[in-house]
């Protein structure tokens, strides 16, 4: 059992302990979700709060550890659905999860921690590159098979660093809480803002962004988020015309359900799909509008390249996830913008040919 130790002498290190656990509780114990989350996930969010805050620092404390610390990634969305499947882990395994980056920056240039503090502040960054004592395979069979002697060396572990991109709301693991399917955008929009809220660089950006295309007032408008992989791949791939005329149907669809006209407020394309994105803002297409940003895969990093070209993609995000409706592809990146956009986003959202709400999940 992890218990408070009663300090003698207040150290630097106590210092930042008792900052952090100011910062991450006031006011009261408050979660910083939104108000809707259900249970019992708000009441297992709610307690690992308290215990993650009170045991981060101590000496016992076992912890969980989601890196990127080389190559093979994966994605933005990949990435981040990833720490949210290893949060139900810690939860149901009193682990104190901690998120660390370095490729192709820091998280904290991005997203930073919301309710639960879990960079390595305060803490030696050298304890989590020591050789793990849990293989990957034995932390594998401890979660998905509950095989015992398995389970006996994953409680037992001081620190398990991994770097998954694990769906958040599959329900094949032992002892976990499981996620209802039918509610998976609501609960992970959840586990999402417990975790992570925008730096503010990136807010700043993107409000910059939207007075810029929309005016000085806050407006309701559709995004549009067209995963078309040309950030991944050299070559152009085909376009159906057939498929764009039945997303621009489906925006004028959403629009005339909330009260937005796509011919006075255009909807706002995000895409990786660069030469499209280019069409878009020489004006050719009336009812779309769209940044002068060139979208890029966040494990594709370049040595060269700057730290803005990679603010930019959670900049498309913050636009995406601020939308009245979105219109979905069948990617991480459009998940990531539901889950970080709560509320009434979560209640208008269609896949971007089909018109269908469900598709994005498939």
């Amino acid at each position: 059992m992890i218990r408070f130790r009663s300090p003698i002498v207040v150290s630097f290190r106590s210092l930042l302990v008792v900052i952090s656990f100011l910062f991450l509780t006031l006011p009261g114990s408050l979660l910083a979700q939104p108000p809707d989350c259900l249970e019992p996930h708000r009441t297992l969010l709610s307690e690992y709060k308290a215990f993650h805050n009170a045991n981060k620092y101590h000496s016992d404390a076992q912890y969980l550890v989601q890196t990127c610390w080389g190559e093979g990634c994966q994605g933005t969305g990949d990435r981040v659905r990833g720490t949210m499947f290893l949060l139900r882990i810690a939860i149901a395994y009193k682990k104190i999860l901690l998120v660390d980056w370095t490729r192709p920056a820091p998280l904290t240039n991005f997203l930073l921690p919301n309710d639960i503090d879990w960079t390595f502040t305060g803490l030696d960054p050298n304890m989590f590159h020591t050789h793990s004592t849990l293989s990957n395979q034995d932390f594998d069979s401890a979660i998905y098979s509950g095989h015992p002697d398995a389970v006996a060396k994953l409680k037992a572990t001081k620190v398990h660093v991994v770097m998954t991109n694990q769906h958040f709301y599959i329900n094949t693991m032992v002892g976990v809480t499981p996620v209802d399917y039918d509610r998976k955008v609501d609960i992970g929009s959840c586990y999402y803002h417990f975790l992570f809220k925008f730096n503010a660089s990136v807010v700043e950006r993107g409000e910059q962004h939207l007075r810029q295309l929309y005016g000085p007032s806050p407006v309701d408008y559709i995004a549009w988020h067209w995963r078309h992989f040309d950030a991944d791949w050299d070559k152009e791939e085909p376009v159906l015309i057939s498929n764009l005329r039945a997303t621009m149907e489906c925006a004028q669809k959403l629009g005339d359900l909330v009260g937005v006209n796509p011919v006075q407020r255009p909807v706002l394309l995000i895409t990786d799909f660069n030469i499209f994105r280019q069409f878009v803002l020489a004006g050719e297409l009336r009812k779309v509008v769209t940044l002068n940003i060139t979208a890029r895969h966040l494990d594709h990093f370049q040595t060269e390249q700057s730290l803005e070209v990679f603010n930019d993609i959670f900049v498309d995000l913050y636009l995406m996830s601020h939308a009245r409706c979105l219109l979905t592809s069948r990617s991480g990146f459009s998940k990531l913008a539901l889950w970080m956009a709560g509320g009434q986003l979560l209640r208008c959202h269609r896949d971007m040919i089909k018109c269908e709400e469900e598709i994005v999940w498939r």
